[in-house]
């Protein structure tokens, strides 16, 4: 919740300006670097449960202490500390599904996951929109509160001891299968990573510059847009899993990234139609959410069945880290365009963005595949 009104906190609470607002959150982007590295490097060393628990339960109490920041070098450090913490997560989340599903279901594992993440992207927006109207500081209170509460309810459902021998199994069968190597020396999924960075950026526009744009352009309430912010996640809770269930396995997972990319495109040039607020709004969220269905359980699940053995850490942190590189040029370069341009400046920027990564998608596809489209593929 506290990170779909972060930019509405800091322009609208604590009166930071659009650029110092940027900046502050490429703090939240360099977070995001540091912490993938080192939640692969942990997950390696330690396993993935001791990470996911105390990512959580740290991340809980730096969103309640958030609340005694006010300066904006303060703020920065802040944000930072937070995005670190919480990102340790993502390679040792990864990880923790990898162990607990088979190829075979990987993606419907993936889609499934990203249901209940979509689930709580719909709830919290709406839930938080109205906390605000209550005060700033139930957002981080109650933030906080459900991350510590996760943590509380990953040890009781998911012992360390019942993770550690789930591992174990796991651990023997893919050193037999393939003894994995190191995602800094595989050339391809390089180019992969540079390019997920590049959509990324793209897609989390949705996240730092929409809501400014709808705050300050439509003249909507933080409850509005948070009610409007709500529908993609739930749109993509309803459709994904289904949509996936039917795609499985017909075509390259790169295929599938290169569709929702040209919904990407499609969402951003949306906002240049001559037509009212909500109906512009509406095609947005629709195209970005099916943009998404397309592209992220893909990009996953080309992750998984690029990395194996003592490497997955790894190659689950450079996903990460090319999540974590987006977001640190994400709203700093939408922010900066946007004080520069206008906001029609941005998304015309976003989706010749977009269509360049295609392109780079189709060639990496065309590579992997002999130049056959048909062909399914992990890599």
């Amino acid at each position: 919740m506290v990170i779909a009104f972060i930019m509405l906190y800091l322009t609208q609470e604590l009166q930071f300006g659009i650029r110092d607002a940027g900046y502050t959150m490429m703090l939240f982007g360099a977070g995001c670097l540091v912490g993938s590295y080192i939640g692969g490097w942990l997950t390696d060393k330690v396993g993935s449960f001791p990470v996911q628990f105390w990512s959580l339960a740290l991340n809980g109490i730096v969103l309640i202490l958030m609340l005694q920041v006010h300066t904006f070098w303060a703020m920065c450090f802040a944000v930072f500390i937070m995005a670190l913490v919480s990102e340790v997560f993502r390679p040792a989340n990864s990880v923790a599904i990898a162990v607990n599903c088979t190829p075979e279901n990987r993606t419907r594992s993936i889609s499934l996951y990203r249901m209940a993440v979509n689930l709580g992207w719909a709830v919290a927006p709406a839930f938080g929109g109205l906390l605000v109207v209550l005060g700033w500081s139930w957002l981080f209170w109650v933030d906080g509160l459900t991350c510590i509460g996760a943590a509380l309810m990953l040890y009781a459902l998911m012992p360390p001891k019942r993770q550690r021998e789930k591992k174990a199994e796991v651990a023997i069968n893919t050193d037999i299968a393939e003894p994995g190597k190191s995602p800094y020396r595989d050339k391809k999924f390089l180019v992969f990573a540079l390019l997920t960075c590049l959509n990324v950026i793209v897609f989390m526009q949705f996240l730092w510059t929409i809501p400014l744009y709808w705050k300050e352009q439509f003249g909507w309430s933080e409850s509005k847009v948070g009610l409007m912010s709500a529908i993609n996640g739930l749109l993509v809770f309803l459709v994904e899993m289904p949509l996936i269930f039917q795609l499985e396995g017909r075509r390259t997972h790169i295929h599938y990234i290169r569709i929702g990319l040209l919904f990407y495109a499609a969402s951003y040039l949306f906002f240049l139609l001559p037509i009212g607020f909500t109906a512009v709004a509406i095609l947005y969220l629709i195209a970005i959410s099916l943009g998404e269905m397309f592209v992220m359980p893909f990009s996953s699940n080309f992750v998984y069945g690029r990395s194996t053995g003592a490497f997955q850490g790894q190659y689950m942190a450079l996903y990460g880290i090319a999540w974590a590189l987006a977001n640190t040029l994400a709203p700093l370069y939408g922010t900066q365009v946007v004080a520069a341009w206008g906001y029609n400046t941005l998304w015309t920027l976003m989706a010749i963005q977009t269509l360049l990564v295609w392109g780079g998608f189709w060639y990496l596809e065309k590579g992997m595949t002999g130049g056959s489209v048909f062909k399914r593929s992990v890599g």
